[in-house]
């Protein structure tokens, strides 16, 4: 007999994480058939309905329990991108054109806020709320000869004061707090890095002593580190853009299972930018794009959803 054929990927998993536990990710709904389109930013309200956004053209769709999908709103000068439910049933949208964006769940009552900081527009890529309905955003501008993102803290109720976080990042990402919000997780795209951060018991300010560590750096391409998620474990989820794929961090950061989507080897839906964990459930959703259109993929992670700031 002769050597065993190993199945080629055009994207394939880094040696480094091979050979960790695989979870399949399965589809579960088909929320639009244009190839161009990419899926972003999934949140569940108190309801159990799905939002997803999409950043162009920039518009949010609902999805009920029983999968039937409703576009609340559209704007095509507007690049909505993460979301996140306030206690109140206001659903909260950041945008990569600088908007912070507040509806009702039915897409009426419309407030765009436009938050700076020292006069410099945050261009808004993900948010979470912390338990005081305050919000962490992240900043997805800068580069290896220019990092000026970052990671910003906006404070309630009108999120008109901002302070700083984080700085010198680059094309900062994906912003997760742990369970007990002393720990802040980061990604940055263009660094290919994941960030843990610790926090002081103000919740805000990254500890001094434990500084910022970088305990993820992604030896796969094309693409990058996108958005992220944690469950109730404090296991961190994380998507990679452009590679049909989620890497599962334990709460340290050492990376313990990959969760695929099919049709990634044969440079399928490989767009996948973000996830949800169904607040006290253990379900996963994936927004995966590519050929044949903008999907939701379902998967079981490995801890229930965390109650967010939406769901106390």
């Amino acid at each position: 007999m002769g050597p065993r054929k190993v199945k080629k990927s055009v994207v394939p998993i880094p040696p480094d994480l091979v050979n960790l536990p695989t979870i399949k990710a399965k589809r579960w709904l088909q929320v639009d058939t244009d190839t161009n389109m990419t899926l972003e930013g999934p949140s569940f309200d108190r309801q159990g309905n799905l939002f997803v956004t999409s950043i162009r053209p920039g518009c949010i769709f609902k999805v009920t329990p029983r999968k039937q999908v409703s576009r609340i709103f559209e704007r095509k000068d507007i690049q909505t991108n993460g979301t996140a439910f306030h206690k109140d049933g206001r659903l909260f949208v950041a945008c990569l054109t600088g908007e912070l964006i507040a509806m009702n769940p039915d897409g009426t009552n419309v407030t765009i806020m436009k938050p700076t900081y020292q006069s410099k527009t945050i261009s808004l890529n993900d948010l979470v709320f912390d338990s005081k309905g305050n919000l962490f955003v992240t900043d997805f501008t800068g580069n290896v000869s220019d990092p000026t993102g970052g990671v910003y803290h906006l404070l309630s109720p009108d999120f008109t004061t901002v302070r700083e976080v984080l700085r010198n990042l680059w094309a900062a990402n994906g912003v997760s707090l742990s369970p007990n919000e002393r720990v802040l997780w980061v990604s940055e795209t263009l660094r290919n890095t994941i960030a843990r951060v610790d926090l002081l018991p103000d919740g805000v300010t990254p500890n001094p002593r434990a500084g910022v560590s970088y305990v993820f750096y992604s030896t796969g391409g094309p693409g990058g580190p996108d958005s992220n998620r944690v469950d109730a474990e404090g296991n961190l989820y994380q998507a990679f853009i452009f590679q049909g794929r989620v890497v599962i961090l334990n709460s340290r950061g050492i990376p313990i299972a990959n969760v695929v989507v099919p049709g990634r080897d044969e440079g399928k839906y490989l767009r996948t930018t973000n996830l949800a964990i169904k607040p006290g459930a253990r379900e996963g959703y994936l927004c995966a794009s590519g050929e044949g259109g903008a999907w939701l993929y379902k998967f079981e992670p490995l801890a229930n959803g965390v109650k967010l700031f939406s769901h106390q």
